[in-house]
């Protein structure tokens, strides 16, 4: 990140900014003032709120707070001194609720992950690396030697345990506009959503491709001398471009995340046919092309 913002003018970016709170005029011809943690007013021709799961900018256009599952997620990775047995394949196993997927980085180095249960002790564990092995130990018994091995070999420094998977409500994202005035969301912020489906990071670029050529398409607007026409009517192009992208990516996501939570037949039930009549093609949201910038 500091390499990319040494490439920007002085002081373009501020690291270690938090902020607290944003006032939007209701005149919409006014800029919005962003009031940081130390005290800082800034006011902004455009805010694009990139804040994460718990966003402030996100309460500001009309989107309610995160939720999250009972489920916890494990990342790791494992170096092989010589080749390891996987090949360039994606694997996925599941046993007793415990989910693991590995995907060979390259001849020697498997990127992992494992999805379980929460307990009441993984708050504890998150903040220290050698807990988060031995759990993840103790989560796969019973599972094929080599996945074993593969855990106990990872390198304990990449090893990284979310204690509470977060998510945006995919009915929010539909009935939210998710833009107000010069106001918007992108990444988490927007469509923040479980690791099921893998594609969060993906969908946080696409969000890049699409605003970009947004703002782009809409700079040369007439008599516009403060900017504000241009920037309101790229970022509701914007969110119109996005809204049914991000709401069908958290549909999904929280259907399949509501599969695996879930003890209720009845619910798994539902949530196999869900997926069987609207996301028969289990790849699709792979193929999507947000077009080009």
């Amino acid at each position: 990140m500091k390499t990319l913002a040494e490439e920007l003018p002085p002081n373009t970016v501020r690291f270690g900014c938090k902020v607290v709170s944003i006032k939007v005029d209701a005149n919409t011809s006014a800029y919005s003032i962003l009031h940081l943690h130390d005290g800082t007013m800034l006011m902004p021709r455009v805010i694009i709120g990139c804040d994460g799961v718990n966003s402030v900018v996100a309460s500001i256009v009309g989107l309610n707070s995160s939720r999250h599952f009972s489920t916890c997620a494990i990342r790791g990775v494992t170096h092989y001194q010589t080749l390891h047995p996987f090949g360039t394949a994606f694997y996925l196993f599941d046993k007793d609720g415990v989910r693991l997927g590995l995907l060979p980085i390259n001849h020697n180095d498997v990127y992992w992950f494992l999805t379980r249960k929460l307990t009441s002790t993984d708050s504890m564990v998150s903040k220290d690396q050698r807990l988060i092995k031995d759990s993840t130990v103790e989560a796969i018994k019973g599972f094929p030697n080599h996945i074993t091995e593969m855990i106990n070999n990872s390198d304990v420094d990449s090893l990284h345990l979310t204690d509470q998977i977060r998510y945006r409500a995919p009915w929010d994202l539909l009935r939210t506009k998710f833009c107000k005035g010069t106001v918007t969301l992108a990444g988490d912020a927007l469509h923040a959503m479980a690791p099921f489906l893998a594609q969060g990071g993906s969908a946080s670029l696409e969000d890049a491709v699409v605003l970009a050529r947004c703002l782009s398409q809409n700079m040369g607007i007439a008599l516009d001398p403060t900017g504000m026409k241009a920037a309101r009517a790229a970022l509701d192009q914007y969110a119109k471009e996005r809204k049914m992208r991000v709401f069908w990516l958290s549909l999904e996501t929280f259907v399949v995340g509501t599969m695996h939570d879930t003890s209720a037949l009845l619910v798994r039930g539902l949530c196999i046919i869900t997926l069987i009549i609207l996301f028969r093609d289990k790849i699709a949201n792979t193929s999507y092309d947000c077009g080009r910038l």
